[in-house]
């Protein structure tokens, strides 16, 4: 009787830990076409193949919608940017009174490329031109737009009131927007598919185009932490048609405090060996620089931390404290 009962407690026991080591690891990232979507299947596929983790990119309609679940500990990893991550851990501005204090950075990611889009015909070449124009507003769905969105404009010294606002719940349509006709300008980062389709829809009119950010960096990062950068033409970057000055932001790979830290510390140590394999998976990596993988991201209740497992690994590849 008592070898009966010893073989069915190693059987539950069996059974518990191949369901633990079946267990799927939800990975939170923007709409299917999305340059997050595109970047959360490469570092899902990462952990499937380099590390024996199920992982499972989960689509949501923008970072405001899956970074509470995040916090709740209902999704194990997400892309959040340098934006939102000290708004959300502040509970401000698009996070206003909802604090997410359970949110833990992992590591620099990759950097967003931010400007604005036009139609190639259109007479706007710069950030002031906009002044009066129809543009999409409001981001329901994706509310991390709106700091976005204030602080190019802010870049030539506008504000959301100089435009004529067009409803949107967020970006992905704002850019279908402007490829049918109804809005003369749009927000947009490089990379996502919906630009392409905007380009054809505008064929008749040369396609689409990215203007240059205005002069006013310190206004811009006043209001997202940032800088410029000057994007060259390339096969993949549709838009980008002479060199263009951009908003230059960084997101991370960020979880929370309940993930472990054996999980947290392999994954940060096998994406700094694997720039290689991410890249090979989407050129949107390329901005991923395993020589900085930390950034000091401060606001103005503090810091937000890092994991504690991220921390460990960080100091052994020399690349603690953060960048400033």
């Amino acid at each position: 009787m008592k070898m009966f009962r010893v073989i069915g407690i190693v059987v539950v026991v069996t059974m518990l830990a191949g369901t633990a080591s079946a267990q799927t690891i939800g990975f939170g990232a923007n709409p299917q076409g999305s340059l997050y979507h595109r970047i959360g299947v490469a570092i899902s596929k990462l952990m499937n193949e380099k590390m024996g983790i199920k992982a499972r990119v989960q689509p949501y309609s923008g970072s405001s919608t899956y970074i509470p679940l995040l916090n709740r500990n209902e999704l194990h990893f997400a892309l959040v940017n340098v934006s939102d991550a000290v708004n959300a851990r502040e509970g401000i501005t698009n996070f206003e009174g909802r604090p997410q204090t359970n949110l833990r950075l992992i590591n620099v990611m990759f950097l967003l490329r931010f400007s604005i889009m036009v139609p190639n015909d259109s007479p706007v070449r710069k950030i002031e031109d906009i002044k009066g124009l129809r543009m999409p507003s409001g981001f329901t769905s994706q509310t991390t737009i709106r700091n976005l969105m204030r602080a190019v404009l802010a870049s030539g010294g506008l504000k959301v009131s100089d435009i004529k606002p067009y409803p949107t719940p967020n970006v992905f349509k704002g850019v279908t927007l402007l490829g049918e006709g109804k809005v003369d300008a749009a927000p947009m980062a490089i990379g996502p598919a919906v630009i392409k389709k905007a380009a054809i829809k505008l064929r008749k009119r040369g396609g689409v185009r990215f203007i240059s950010i205005g002069k006013d960096e310190a206004a811009m990062s006043e209001i997202v932490p940032s800088s410029s950068v000057l994007v060259k033409p390339a096969p993949h970057l549709t838009g980008i048609r002479e060199p263009t000055t951009m908003m230059a932001f960084r997101a991370f790979l960020t979880t929370n405090d309940k993930a472990s830290d054996e999980m947290v510390y392999n994954l940060i140590k096998t994406i700094h060996q694997n720039k290689p394999f991410l890249v090979a998976a989407t050129k949107a990596l390329g901005t991923f620089n395993p020589k900085i993988m930390t950034y000091d991201l401060a606001g103005k209740k503090g810091k937000v931390p890092y994991h504690p497992a991220a921390i460990k690994y960080l100091k052994e590849i020399g690349q603690w404290p953060p960048v400033k």
